[in-house]
């Protein structure tokens, strides 16, 4: 090859896969300033181009768009780069390009662009490559991507001067925010502590701007930890500093919580469908993040139990407020699906709550954003369609919003939609094994993603499920392989799972009085409930039943109490 193909071949290598004939020509048309490593050009870059694709270098899959033939040539051409001083030549490639690419274009390169900038290894302070690198871990971000996310981050915050909180607190907040979200997404705690803690003793950066920050923070003492009260108390501060207050508990709070919950589901059946359809969309981002820390407090309030329900009732109440008063938000559906669980929890009404519920994902369509769409999705399949529509359809909307979650950073939405998934495989009669199997791949998933909630739940199926394949040398004692019951350490959820794995087995082994006799405390009534408990909830009720009907005809001194206690769960069954 000549000279002038092989300079020509080193500049195409750092423009990634693929380019356009705009992009060469922006950077070719700077070859004279390569220094020694330049010669005079005789061609164009159309000829030069033209001759790459005669020789099988590059082909065209469209007029004016070229591509690699394959990744070997590409690494080929890389290799020509002058060894002393490669990283020189391509920041100076990704220089070059910056300068050239307008704002509009910036979008579809900013992965190439960046790590050509980012050959640099050596400290050095720039605004401008800070800039590109939070571009491109915002993309990264937007395809879940969050390897690439945190990458992309981590070297954009290297690229900000040492006066970083003085000179660009903007940038350095949205860099510092997103790692952290990235860290915290992969399961990297101490990472995200650290991104956190720095954002978080900035006394002059306002409370809005670090919303993200305390979300990070947030979701690591609620999910991974499982200390809900904290997440909960934090998240009240929080929103007290954005103006937001909320009544204390007890029967008081509980009263009002109740009221407004009634008083919202009127507003959500007088607004007329065309108005739900046609809501603008906020854009305010006060208001943004008052709804997204509801969503969060909301989520986190059903999961800590029966003392913080009204915090959920009152939370879903504000969303759906706030929705029907401002227009459109990213978790509008996902609170209206809530709402209708809540009609269904507090009313006992099927027919509200499906309204509601086909309300919500009507909207769900509508929303341009997905970032609610997999708590839109497990809320209604696990909660509220259950009740009017068959299981068998349930899969494909649970799987539909595990993806989204991935997608969007939800990983929590997403792993109780998987969760639920293995519910309707179970209760629709697939084969066990078939069963065991889904079970086990999503505990694999959701203990990676540190979801320690879901995955203590999983657990207690899993083992069940072995249990009944004959996997384990126990039967109704959920311990072996998937967990040791005596070991666990019950949240409120969690415990409601174990009563309900734990009469599953004892009805399916015959061991009726053990079924009969599992204590229900009283903050298990809350995830147990026919109507507007968890999914499993209803099976569970049936096997209890059996339990009672069995014990009543084996104990015949306590015959008459065993048979009411039967026939009232039969009655609600049916």
């Amino acid at each position: 090859l000549s000279l002038e193909v092989q300079y020509f071949l080193q500049c195409v290598a750092c423009l990634g896969s693929s380019f356009t004939l705009e992009t060469m020509l922006s950077i070719w048309k700077h070859q004279t300033m390569f220094g020694t490593r330049s010669a005079a050009s005789k061609r164009s870059t159309d000829e030069l181009l033209d001759t790459m694709v005669k020789e099988e270098y590059l082909e065209t899959p469209e007029i004016g768009n070229y591509r690699w033939a394959h990744d070997n040539v590409q690494q080929a051409a890389s290799s020509l780069i002058d060894e002393e001083s490669p990283e020189s030549f391509r920041s100076y490639i990704g220089e070059l390009w910056i300068r050239e690419i307008d704002e509009d274009n910036l979008e579809t390169c900013v992965f190439d662009i960046a790590n050509l900038l980012n050959t640099i290894t050596a400290d050095v302070a720039n605004i401008e490559y800070a800039k590109i690198n939070l571009k491109a871990a915002e993309k990264a971000k937007n395809i879940a991507a969050f390897d690439s996310c945190s990458k992309y981050v981590s070297k954009g915050i290297d690229m900000l001067p040492e006066n970083k909180w003085d000179s660009e607190p903007g940038l350095a907040v949205k860099l510092h925010s997103l790692a952290a979200e990235a860290e915290g997404f992969l399961g990297h705690h101490s990472r995200m502590d650290s991104y956190c803690n720095e954002v978080l003793s900035q006394s002059l950066i306002p409370t809005l701007e670090k919303k993200d920050v305390y979300l990070a923070k947030l979701h690591r003492m609620a999910n991974a930890e499982l200390q809900y009260v904290d997440a909960i108390k934090l998240c009240l501060v929080i929103l007290k500093d954005l103006g937001c207050t909320f009544p204390g508990g007890g029967v008081v709070g509980l009263m009002k919580a109740l009221i407004s919950m009634r008083k919202t589901v009127k507003m959500v059946k007088r607004t007329p469908t065309e108005v739900l359809a046609s809501l603008p969309v906020v854009t305010d981002p006060f208001k943004l993040a008052k709804m997204t820390l509801f969503s969060r407090l909301g989520e986190w309030a059903y999961l800590a139990g029966e003392k913080f329900l009204y915090l959920y009732l009152l939370s879903t109440a504000k969303m759906v407020q706030m929705t029907l008063l401002h227009g459109l938000f990213e978790w509008s559906a996902s609170s209206l699906s809530a709402l209708g669980a809540l009609s269904l929890f507090v009313n006992g009404d099927v027919g509200t709550a499906q309204y509601i519920g086909e309300c919500a994902l009507q909207m769900q369509e509508r929303c341009e954003s997905e970032a609610g769409k997999a708590r839109t999705l497990e809320v209604l399949y696990a909660f509220v369609f259950l009740h009017v529509k068959p299981l068998q359809n349930f899969s494909k909307p649970l799987l539909e919003g595990y993806q989204s979650g991935m997608r969007t950073g939800d990983k929590s939405n997403a792993m109780w939609c998987l969760q639920f998934n293995v519910g309707v495989i179970h209760m629709t009669g697939k084969p066990l094994n078939v069963v065991e199997e889904q079970c086990r791949a999503s505990i694999t998933q959701v203990v990676e993603l540190k979801e320690e909630e879901c995955a203590s739940g999983l657990r207690m199926y899993w083992q069940l499920y072995l249990n009944l394949m004959g996997s384990s040398n126990n039967t109704v004692e959920l311990s072996g392989k998937a967990m040791y019951e005596k070991e666990v350490v019950f949240t409120p959820f969690s415990r409601s799972h174990f009563i309900i794995a734990k009469t599953f087995a004892s009805s399916l082994f015959g061991r009726y009085e053990l079924g009969a006799h599992l204590v229900l405390e009283k903050g298990d009534q809350q995830f147990l409930m026919m109507k507007g408990g968890i999914m499993y909830a209803p099976l569970f009720w049936f096997h209890r039943c059996l339990c009672m009907f069995a014990m009543a005809r084996s104990n015949k001194s306590k015959e008459r109490k065993y048979m009411a206690q039967a026939k009232r769960i039969h009655t609600e069954l049916t």
